[in-house]
């Protein structure tokens, strides 16, 4: 009796162990799957060397703009949806970012995409950040050309010529529409 005790011990602890090993490489595998996702829409969107595309748009200013605006010196260009969270979490980077943009002679841009963007408190906060701010439906004709594969995407130009896309340190919230 005592063996079968044991024994019924052992494969418990087996059994146990096991199960915490599963769940150790379950998670991993989830983490690497997340990293691979972002990797994955990172590839599909601008890469550097890539032009800013033609467009002409109304910022929420008042001002047209036009890529020829931003053909030369430094340009941050942020994308971001009016009800997506991670566009949310993104604002104190993107404002960092822009700051440091600013110091440098270069000017933000920031285009809302989502049918209520103009009244959107993301368009509200991103007033500050940003030089000029565009909202749908002004913003889908460069956001189209940009082919702007999640959100949040923060992207840096330099002469009008993609110098970084932005390393998403965030799950990205798919961008197709």
């Amino acid at each position: 009796m005592p063996y079968v005790i044991v024994g019924l011990v052992l494969v418990g602890a087996v059994a146990l162990l096991n199960l915490v090993l599963l769940m150790v490489i379950l998670r991993r595998w989830q983490e690497l799957e997340g990293v691979r996702r972002r990797d994955d829409f990172a590839a599909q969107g601008p890469q550097p060397g890539d032009g800013l595309p033609d467009f002409t748009a109304t910022a929420l200013s008042g001002r047209t703009l036009t890529q020829d605006d931003f053909r030369s010196g430094e340009l941050l260009l942020g994308v971001f949806s009016h009800d997506c969270p991670s566009c949310t979490d993104s604002l104190p980077d993107f404002a960092e970012r822009a700051d440091r943009a600013r110091a440098a002679g270069g000017r933000v841009l920031a285009l809302v995409i989502g049918a209520e963007a103009g009244e959107s408190s993301l368009t509200a906060q991103l007033r500050g950040p940003a030089d000029e701010v565009v909202p749908e439906p002004e913003a889908s004709g460069l956001f189209r050309a940009l082919r702007v594969p999640a959100f949040p995407t923060i992207l840096s130009y330099q002469d009008g010529v993609v110098a970084a896309p932005s390393a998403a340190d965030r799950e990205p919230v798919s961008a197709a529409s």
